[in-house]
């Protein structure tokens, strides 16, 4: 047989040992020295700028991360854990990221220097990430939505953010304006009943009901409609493309698809309207001249919407979206609002009093584009945090549950040289709250060591630097934001400390490829 490697792979580096494992712990180093800085209350900010010169200043880790052009792959690796931590959760990416630095640093450390093999280290972080994760469990207090400990749980997490203490009174008004109208299946999900928009010509405000950043289709359309009866149509309403008639040279042919296109539009328009709908919401991507003419002439309300929104929309109105003229038909298509406006001003359309379930809208405001868009990530992430916080409890923030497991975690007695993987999380456990003392100016070793010795629940206060009760002054943390967080960090340092060589692909031949998949 040939060369194995059929001439698709070649070392990214010459072989030395441990090359590879330096190469990558420097990348997730690299990735984690950009965000570091900004966790906690008393975290930094970072100026963005992109190639046209555009700048934002952010301190949200999955914004800043995102930013960034990695081109290193375990750095890019690093960069698609956060973002999946922001998914599942909406939080803790920056957590997510310093512990998952402080793993590979402490596992290449035993790797290289006390020649622990990475299959032992691996499994040792395995075991206690799981062990470490039902400790905070069972650390954890289950909250409801009217307690003073939600109010806590978001104040916490916007305390970094700009114009924190603002958001989290409008972001727990939203909730509680919502409250178990927002349960599904059980759990809280409250982004199918709190949409948040940024607006910089607007107030700070909660809308009973959904805002839509959108003008009426034409202007000579009714402004508003009273007991409005609502369809979203997501219909083929561009019944002759134009495409076909630019192909066509006959003036004969070109006049019977003019004739054709009338006709089509007219039993379009007649169709959705013998439902009885007085407000179109059109999602489709063409909408015909002739067909917008006959709306207008008819007096009918209608707004161009977005995919996204339908979603939204067939939630609070009861609408359902129609797809062909054969839906038309059916007897539950159509939804209701007491009231539709556009409120010219501002730009935006209002929908009020719902048939179905409640929902509110979110305007953030901003004096400028960079600070709503910051305003507006901040009062996501608290929606997110309270969610998490709901659904699966709180615990002491401030890093103060994880540093309070750490001797648990380290009387698990494992098998052999497992054992030392342990130190890999413990370490990364107390990162957490190092790192956020740090930030605010302390010695972030020496203040860890004092809360240590202090009681379960107990952490520093960033601006005394004294040991304090975190239950008593409000400093709480999603228990679901942290677990996530953790168990994310492990898989990350998992595959990283795994790897021992870097190698490069090259283009693929077809005989190398089914020689690879035998």
């Amino acid at each position: 047989m040939s060369n194995p490697n059929y001439g698709v792979w070649r070392p990214m580096a010459e072989n030395i040992e441990f090359n590879a494992l330096e190469s990558n712990s420097n990348a997730v180093m690299a990735v984690a020295d950009t965000v570091r800085t900004t966790l906690g209350p008393k975290g930094l900010d970072k100026l963005l700028i992109d190639q046209a010169m555009n700048r934002h200043v952010s301190n949200d880790g999955v914004t800043i991360l995102l930013s960034l052009r990695a081109i290193h792959p375990v750095a890019r690796m690093i960069v698609e854990i956060a973002e999946r931590q922001e998914q599942l959760v909406g939080d803790g990416t920056t957590t997510a990221v310093v512990m998952a630095a402080e793993m590979i640093k402490e596992g290449k450390r035993l790797i290289k220097e006390l020649g622990v093999h990475p299959t032992k280290v691996v499994e040792g972080i395995e075991s206690g990430v799981n062990h470490a994760c039902q400790l905070l469990e069972k650390e954890a207090n289950k909250i409801t939505l009217n307690e003073i400990e939600l109010e806590q749980v978001i104040k916490t997490s916007l305390s970094s953010k700009l114009d924190g203490e603002k958001l989290s009174s409008l972001v727990i008004a939203a909730l509680r304006s919502v409250g178990k109208n927002a349960m599904y299946n059980g759990s809280y999900n409250f982004d199918k009943a709190i949409m948040v928009i940024r607006r910089t010509n607007m107030e700070d405000r909660i809308i009973n009901g959904i805002v839509l950043e959108r003008k009426r289709m034409d202007p000579e359309m009714p402004l508003e409609i009273k007991e409005a009866r609502i369809m979203i149509a997501k219909l083929d309403l561009k019944p002759v493309k134009e495409s076909w008639l630019k192909e066509n040279s006959k003036y004969e042919e070109i006049l019977s698809m003019e004739n054709d296109r009338v006709i089509k539009s007219k039993e379009i328009v007649n169709a959705m309207l013998a439902t009885d709908a007085n407000t179109i919401l059109i999602a489709s991507p063409e909408v015909d001249q002739v067909i917008e003419d006959l709306l207008v002439a008819r007096k009918v309300f209608v707004v161009r919407i977005s995919t996204e929104e339908i979603e939204y929309l067939s939630r609070y109105t009861g609408a359902k979206s129609v797809r062909t003229l054969e839906d038309l038909k059916k007897p539950d298509i159509i939804g209701k609002a007491g009231h539709i406006y556009e409120d010219e001003d501002n730009g935006v359309i209002y929908i009020e009093n719902g048939l179905s379930r409640n929902m509110v809208t979110m305007i953030v405001s901003g004096t400028t584009k960079e600070t709503s868009l910051e305003r507006w990530r901040a009062a996501i992430d608290g929606v997110n945090a309270a969610e998490a916080a709901l659904n699966k409890g709180v615990v002491a923030g401030g890093g103060s549950a994880e540093l309070h497991v750490i001797e648990k975690v380290n009387n698990m007695r494992l098998k052999g040289l497992e054992q030392v993987g342990l130190e890999v999380v413990t370490s990364a456990l107390e990162s957490i709250m190092r790192q956020i003392l740090t930030n605010a100016g302390f010695n972030g070793l020496e203040k860890v060591m004092a809360a240590k010795a202090s009681p379960s629940g107990f952490g520093i206060d960033i601006n005394s630097g004294e040991v304090v009760d975190m239950w008593k002054r409000g400093v709480l943390d999603p228990l679901l934001v942290k677990t996530m967080a953790l168990q994310a960090a492990g898989e990350i340092s998992k595959s990283v400390l795994r790897i021992d060589r870097n190698l490069a692909a090259e283009d693929l031949s077809q005989q190398a490829v089914s020689e690879i998949k035998r």
